[in-house]
């Protein structure tokens, strides 16, 4: 996956221009822009999700809305005050384009439009034919899950073996109108779940909505001023069907357990408290965690974690991302995936956060290590893996990593391609000001 987002103008963002990918980290201090960043990429990479009249119209031409149509949307994550005239916001992946100029919304479905073309191809099938399988197969590089669909459509209508590899042009030209059309209706389904299932936002607020899941009809029907991105994330969370979450990382033996409707810590067999009564830190991991099996996912879902830190000790941010990143299923073995694999983006204020990943990047450089020396043996490559995960049971490939400093309403990439790791440097300077006035202290004992 890899998506440009460009922002000008909006609240405390000046001017910014980044590459997102698989893991996205928006570092920086308080009130610069960085969850407003998250909040754009939510609403622009699923844009039917929210806007909701482009599921029923033709896309053969970008669809034009007035501002107020997006102030609307912006409402739904308090964002919509941060808007002015002179706001520019473009977003474009494989998927669509969207675009916000001169007071207007511009949105043009790439993938969608391919799909209308090809079928346009049909209304003379056999002179097409070539051309429209041609057009299916290009897309197979950049829709991984449709490849894969295809493949398995192909191997249960037995125009393959089970045995063989994926789909390829020769097979398709094979196949007749009525089974090109099955393959269409397939890339359609993605196409709808890449446009319209939007990331799911876990907000830092995360521990009142826990709270509050309960209460949602009520809360709604006596239009209890709460922001609308906390009611709709408690209305995610009470679909869960989550009733234990190992909590060992934080204490050992900690546990948390629904009993009865009851939300319960457990803090050894035999002793619990509420969850109400329990720290913060554990109240605040627990919406995290209560997704972990859609994170296991092998198709596309996205999710933004607003400062998963939040009131916890530094060793146990490093574990929870240990744990979250372990179970996020990585799409990136294929090159130019765009459906297939989880997204994680994270706000966040802590210099843990990006050690803790560090520590992942620079575990698949090693688990990896002899796919670049020829000399290390196969059963060499295992052991090595095994051995990592010893230590550190999360790994991401650096290819699917993007950092940036989010300061002065600009973005800076803190990410070193070249080392495919977080610049230690940045990391170095978090604490540099702490450290410097130590430094002054100390030399006032020397005078």
């Amino acid at each position: 996956m890899k998506s440009i987002l460009k922002i000008k103008d909006f609240g405390p963002l000046k001017e910014v221009d980044i590459i997102l990918k698989n893991v996205n980290v928006f570092i920086g201090p308080q009130a610069s822009g960085k969850s407003a960043l998250a909040k754009i990429f939510t609403i622009f990479k699923s844009p039917r999700k929210f806007f909701k009249e482009i599921s029923e119209i033709g896309m053969d031409e970008p669809h034009v809305y007035p501002k107020e149509t997006i102030i609307e949307i912006l409402k739904l994550f308090n964002i919509d005050t941060f808007i002015t005239d002179g706001t520019e916001i473009f977003f474009e992946s494989e998927v669509h384009k969207i675009s916000l100029k001169n007071n207007e919304v511009i949105y043009d479905s790439k993938l969608l439009n391919k799909i209308k073309y090809i079928k346009s191809l049909f209304e003379d099938f056999e002179n097409n034919r070539n051309a429209i399988s041609e057009k299916i197969a290009s897309l197979f590089n950049l829709f991984v899950l449709f490849h894969i669909r295809a493949t398995l459509y192909l191997k249960d209508n037995e125009f393959m073996r089970e045995d063989e590899g994926f789909a390829t042009i020769q097979l398709i030209k094979k196949l007749d109108k009525e089974q090109i059309v099955d393959l269409i209706s397939i890339l359609e389904k993605i196409e709808s779940g890449l446009s319209t299932n939007a990331a799911i936002y876990i907000p830092a607020e995360r521990i009142i909505a826990n709270i509050i899941k309960d209460y949602l009809a009520n809360l709604v029907i006596n239009e209890v001023p709460i922001p609308k991105h906390i009611l709709s994330f408690a209305a995610e969370l009470e679909k869960l069907t989550t009733t234990t979450i190992d909590l060992g990382f934080i204490q050992s033996n900690l546990k948390y357990k629904i009993e009865n409707g009851n939300h319960r810590i457990y803090i050894n067999e035999n002793k619990s408290i509420s969850l109400e009564a329990a720290a913060s830190g554990i109240q605040s991991v627990i919406p995290i965690l209560s997704f972990a099996d859609k994170m296991k996912s092998v198709e596309h879902k996205s999710f933004v974690i607003e400062e998963p830190e939040l009131n916890l000790f530094p060793s146990a941010q490093y574990r929870l991302l240990e744990l979250v990143e372990s179970i996020r299923h990585d799409g990136s073995m294929f090159e130019g995936w765009e459906d297939f694999g989880i997204i994680h983006t994270y706000t966040t204020h802590s210099p843990y956060v990006l050690s803790a990943l560090n520590n992942f990047l620079y575990a698949y450089q090693v688990i990896n290590m002899g796919n670049v020396e020829p000399k290390v043996k196969q059963q060499d490559k295992k052991s090595l893996s095994i051995k990592v995960n010893e230590i550190v049971k999360a790994a991401i490939d650096p290819k699917s990593f993007t950092a940036y400093q989010i300061k002065g309403g600009f973005a800076s990439s803190i990410f070193n391609e070249k080392e495919g790791l977080i610049s230690n440097n940045f990391i170095d300077e978090s604490t540099d000001e702490i450290n410097d006035d130590f430094d002054k202290l100390m030399s006032l004992t020397s005078e």
